[in-house]
């Protein structure tokens, strides 16, 4: 692996409170560390599911291995927090602090999702709220369960609208997964980067170190679905 390459979309164990009904990670973050050291990169994000866990630990063990964490957060996102109007959406969105303003954005975002009138089923934020962050705040679109794939149609024109006005902080972000949906979402996001100038970005979603940790992560997630994870050969998420 590229000693420029830069993680910036990971799962570790501290992705499984709030992912749902699924085991995210069996990978201790202490895990990933030494290995981004092995092979020489110099900065890592961290982007657990609705949380920011640990990352006093994280960025100790990072700068002792001579790496910079990123302060990030794969946020969980809704169209409406309109308490009449409940729905399931919670469309994945990363975030990104870029200097240490951007921090305490991040923190502050990150303890909201948690308050009563925004946490349903996940800790969330609102369209809305995602659209009023500040400069200091990097966003990328997130996986197929992100807003422009799954989406409303609604949300996604307001979310596409955000990223051209902010195209200088937001990046399309692509996927190397081999199915169908992931195909044409790439093909898609291509599609508008030129059409609107806007920035792609190519991330690897890893949620295992090793093939064992991703057998692990398997037989975990079959246990609590009650059902075969079929989706699971056809993603490559492994470091």
């Amino acid at each position: 692996m590229s000693k420029n390459y830069t993680i910036l979309h990971l799962h570790s164990m501290d992705s499984n409170p709030y992912s749902g009904l699924e085991v995210d990670s069996v990978t201790p973050f202490d895990a990933y560390i030494p290995k981004i050291a092995e092979c020489g990169m110099k900065s890592v994000a961290f982007t657990e599911h609705g949380c920011m866990l640990h990352n006093v630990a994280k960025k100790q063990l990072c700068e002792k291995n001579g790496i910079k964490l990123i302060q990030a957060e794969e946020f969980y996102v809704t169209e409406t927090l309109d308490p009449e109007n409940l729905v399931r959406d919670n469309w994945h969105c990363l975030l990104y602090a870029k200097n240490k303003d951007g921090v305490k954005e991040l923190l502050e975002l990150s303890s909201r999702a948690f308050e009563p009138d925004h946490k349903y089923y996940n800790p969330r934020i609102s369209l809305e709220e995602l659209e009023n962050t500040s400069d200091n705040i990097l966003i990328l679109t997130g996986c197929v369960a992100g807003i422009l794939c799954k989406g409303t149609n609604t949300a996604k024109e307001r979310f596409l609208k955000f990223i051209i006005k902010n195209k200088h902080r937001c990046w399309l972000e692509i996927q190397p997964h081999d199915f169908d949906l992931q195909v044409q979402y790439n093909r898609y996001l291509y599609s508008i980067s030129i059409e609107y100038g806007l920035k792609l970005i190519a991330t690897s979603d890893i949620h295992a170190l090793t093939e064992d940790h991703m057998l692990g992560r398997k037989i975990m997630q079959q246990s609590k679905l009650k059902t075969p994870f079929e989706d699971e050969d056809k993603c490559d998420l492994i470091f």
